[in-house]
């Protein structure tokens, strides 16, 4: 589910009459802690991490969205990249076959990125006109739109393309159009979550945790009741070893399918 819907089912559980306005805020900083908190106790919390960046943001370009030369950089996740991909908004797009079709890019080097620059300015590709009628795209970065250029310049989704990390950041080359979206599946410490992230939040234990952790903390934090708090954290405690040993559990029967290639038979 998203990280919306998991705050939704969270917040009328633990307050079923609707959360106080003075602490909304509140609430939902408990259920970002109780996540960051089960990630470092439970390690299989730490590999469905999915992090979701489109281009545009309420009609302007995202602020989380940079751009070098041709290529779009964004913020590296605190973690491994599994795989990294694109999605189009824009099914009518050129080059997209629909909503669903996913462009897979390469992880390559910074100095592979570079080359692929270079490579691009000498066929001048990166050359701007301004005497020229501005292209009629939608769909291309800003700064190809800004001023005036010729058709030639109008950018079409890419097939598939290269990234690299470089100092905390992702390089993605070529750069996204305006109605894409870059899909970073990792693993590891994610700390902030946007509504449309996608969280392991089916698995009805999750749930129960952050619950009782928003129920312990507030009990704590606002009611002052030291015996539902003692109550809830208990439970909450319960609840995390559980997870612990169905992860661990996870993880031996995927070493009995999987067995180490290097253990002598």
């Amino acid at each position: 589910m998203t990280f919306a819907t998991l705050k939704s089912n969270v917040r009328s559980q633990v307050f079923p009459y609707g959360v106080p306005e003075n602490l909304s805020t509140v609430i939902n900083n408990y259920i970002v802690e109780a996540l960051v908190h089960l990630q470092k106790y439970v390690p299989c919390f730490q590999q469905l991490n999915v992090t979701k960046t489109d281009v545009m943001s309420g009609g302007s370009v995202n602020s989380a969205v940079e751009e070098y030369v041709r290529t779009s950089v964004v913020a590296a996740p605190d973690g491994v990249i599994n795989r990294l991909y694109t999605i189009d908004s824009d099914s009518d797009n050129t080059n997209s076959t629909s909503k669903f079709d996913e462009r897979h890019y390469k992880q390559k080097s910074f100095k592979d990125i570079m080359e692929w620059i270079r490579g691009e300015e000498a066929t001048d590709h990166l050359k701007v006109a301004t005497d020229k009628s501005a292209s009629s795209s939608t769909t291309d970065p800003t700064n190809v739109q800004v001023a005036s250029q010729t058709s030639s310049d109008t950018e079409e989704r890419a097939f598939n393309g290269m990234w690299a990390k470089y100092r905390n950041k992702l390089y993605i080359a070529p750069r996204l159009i305006n109605s894409e979206s870059l899909v970073i599946e990792w693993s590891g410490f994610k700390k902030t979550w946007a509504d449309n992230d996608i969280i392991d939040g089916d698995d009805p234990e999750v749930q129960r945790a952050v619950r009782l952790y928003v129920t312990k903390e507030h009990a704590r934090d606002w009611d002052h009741d030291s015996e539902s708090y003692g109550f809830a954290t208990s439970e909450f405690n319960d609840t995390v070893s559980e997870m612990i040993w169905e992860c661990t559990q996870k993880d031996d029967r995927r070493q009995q399918i999987y067995p180490d290639q290097g253990r002598p038979s």
